[in-house]
């Protein structure tokens, strides 16, 4: 029985790990169709930002139909994505525009706790996308 029941966590916790039932990863080179092993064999393999997926626009790695961050190879989605690493993830871009005005380097500007951020866009004020410093 502890067999069993060992198996059998083994076996969900794959499932839950690698999340086998997840975003689309759609066909890629070779014909291969799962998302396994999808991310492995584009040759580009590269996320590409800003992308629109179910109609918003993205400017970073999203977990949107998903447990894990993951981003688009095509900027509008088309079946092609992979899973974030850490140097995937927005990265500040300066100078940035916010409320008008140049920022050259992380700002606590418009932050409610006075954390520092910076815009992933040369202007803010157009897209809104940020991240922390």
């Amino acid at each position: 029985m502890a067999l069993h029941l060992g198996i059998f966590l083994i076996w969900a916790g794959a499932f839950v790990f690698l999340q086998l039932d997840h975003v689309d990863g759609g066909e890629g080179v070779c014909g291969a169709k799962d998302g396994l092993t999808m991310s492995l064999i584009f040759a580009d393999n590269q996320c590409v930002f800003p992308f629109d997926y179910s109609g918003k626009r993205y400017f970073d790695c999203t977990k949107d139909g998903s447990l894990y961050s993951w981003c688009s190879l095509t900027t509008s989605y088309s079946g092609r994505w992979r899973y974030c690493t850490d140097t995937d993830f927005a990265k500040c871009v300066f100078p940035f525009i916010y409320n008008g005005q140049k920022f050259y380097k992380c700002t606590t500007a418009g932050s409610l706790l006075w954390n520092y951020w910076c815009s992933v866009t040369a202007d803010y004020d157009r897209d809104g996308a940020w991240r922390y410093c």
